[in-house]
């Protein structure tokens, strides 16, 4: 899952420490504790719920980089119990671009791998 500058800040805010990582891109993931989300609890419930980032929000909405359409993840189980309005397909298109437009420029500014 990649992140936002504003959810970075969010959780680090609230005390949260190494939970993403620099990716190739410059984007912003977070990380995977043996093939599960770092705020993932044993119970399987998450732990930064209130917190979440906004992808995890939007999920199982995601954009399909080969279409560049948004679509229900085929991968998530409850994929069919999640709406797909307009403004939640616009607000991943938007989420997806501010994550591209922040990579860029880190990259840019050396702050990137």
């Amino acid at each position: 899952m990649t992140l936002t500058e504003a959810d970075v800040a969010r959780l680090e805010a609230a005390g949260e420490r190494c939970f993403y990582r620099v990716a190739e891109d410059g984007s912003w993931q977070l990380v995977n504790v043996e093939g599960r989300c770092v705020f993932l609890s044993p119970s399987g419930t998450c732990t930064v719920y209130q917190l979440r980032p906004e992808g995890c929000q939007l999920y199982p909405l995601v954009l399909d980089l080969g279409s560049g359409r948004v679509v229900r993840d085929p991968f998530c189980p409850h994929r069919r119990e999640f709406p797909s309005s307009r403004q939640a397909r616009q607000r991943v298109q938007d989420s997806v671009a501010r994550e591209a437009d922040e990579a860029r420029r880190r990259r840019l500014a050396g702050h990137g791998p």
